[in-house]
């Protein structure tokens, strides 16, 4: 069994590649070997040549709001939404199953969405970050609990009333760039997809092309997916937490009842950002009982996740950090937490 974490026991990094590989590489050396990797000049800038010089494509948020703008009609975005970047993570609510004492129970938390322009996402990303700064990035005591560092709400009262900012996320997973941004798309800035990489997967074209956008505070929680990813970082840095899909042991997951974060506005305005957060449970239609889903309960990149989460000494995390034109390889079932700059 040991020979399955042989390859990950003492590695710091993974390999990076300054050009996108062959086919025959690509598979023999990280498909077949389920390995990741950095790619470097996988898409040239407009101008800059082919793949493989010295120019990749980069972008900025503002970059991106321009093209939208220029057609007539806004693009609306399906954002997500939560107090504290923290969404689809497991954490501490209090409803009617707590018991007398006022002791959370342990669900999986889904983000608030919200629909918005891309103009407006950009101003209330940016004011966010802004007011978040400017507070030094400290949280008020009371609203913040000593196990894993997230908000504790509840599905009665909610919160206490609060004025700070929500962060916002995109992170749609429903190809919403050739979706919900298909004006992007369809400027040809990026491309239809990578011959080497569908030819070794045997896939064909991308099942989904996502595009993600959010800052330092918003985290996508410990996950896998079944499908080989490849993550294009466009501007900024990306923060991946990896962990090999044999660390599934170690790494706590668990089966927990489901819910969706709301915020209860105080006022008439839609705008007020005065309010409280509640968590509302995701029930099953057929017979009302709640939704469950199995999730990695703890937060591995916490110093302190260990005492109360002991298998994850056992685990074998890799922090990588892609930076903008660069493209990570991530194959299937590897774990991962991701953040960003």
């Amino acid at each position: 069994v040991g020979s399955l974490w042989a390859l990950y026991r003492d590695q710091t990094g993974i390999p990076i590649l300054e050009q996108p590989p062959s086919t025959e590489t690509f598979f023999r050396e990280y498909v077949h070997a389920s390995k990741p990797c950095i790619i470097r000049n996988c898409i040239p800038a407009p101008g800059s040549g082919k793949a493989g010089q010295k120019d990749p494509l980069v972008m900025t948020l503002d970059d991106l709001v321009s093209i939208c703008k220029s057609d007539s009609d806004d693009v609306m975005l399906t954002c997500d939404v939560t107090p504290d970047g923290h969404g689809d993570c497991v954490r501490n609510v209090l409803n009617e199953k707590s018991n007398s004492f006022g002791e959370p129970v342990r669900m999986f938390v889904k983000p608030e969405e919200r629909r918005m322009s891309i103009e407006q996402f950009r101003d209330e990303l940016r004011g966010g970050r802004e007011e978040w700064k400017r507070n030094n990035c400290n949280c008020n005591e009371d609203d913040w609990v000593q196990d894993d560092g997230l908000t504790t709400f509840d599905n009665k009262g909610g919160t206490a009333p609060t004025r700070r900012r929500p962060v916002l996320y995109y992170s749609r997973q429903n190809d919403c760039l050739r979706n919900e941004l298909k004006q992007l798309f369809d400027t040809n800035l990026f491309p239809q997809g990578f011959e080497f990489a569908e030819d070794a997967f045997r896939s064909g074209p991308p099942d989904a092309v996502n595009l993600w956008v959010g800052d330092e505070r918003a985290v996508s929680s410990m996950h896998k997916d079944h499908y080989e990813n490849l993550f294009y970082c466009l501007s900024g840095e990306k923060v991946f937490t990896l962990c090999p899909p044999a660390d599934v042991p170690f790494l706590h997951e668990g089966h927990f009842a489901s819910g969706t974060l709301r915020f209860v506005n105080k006022s008439d305005n839609a705008a007020d950002i005065y309010g409280h957060w509640v968590v509302e449970p995701d029930f099953c239609d057929d017979n009302g009982e709640l939704q469950r889903i199995r999730w990695i309960e703890p937060d591995i990149t916490r110093p302190d996740a260990v005492e109360q989460f002991p298998r994850l000494k056992q685990a074998h995390p890799i922090t990588v950090k892609v930076g903008a034109g660069e493209m990570l390889y991530l194959p299937a079932l590897w774990y991962h937490r991701v953040t960003q700059t």
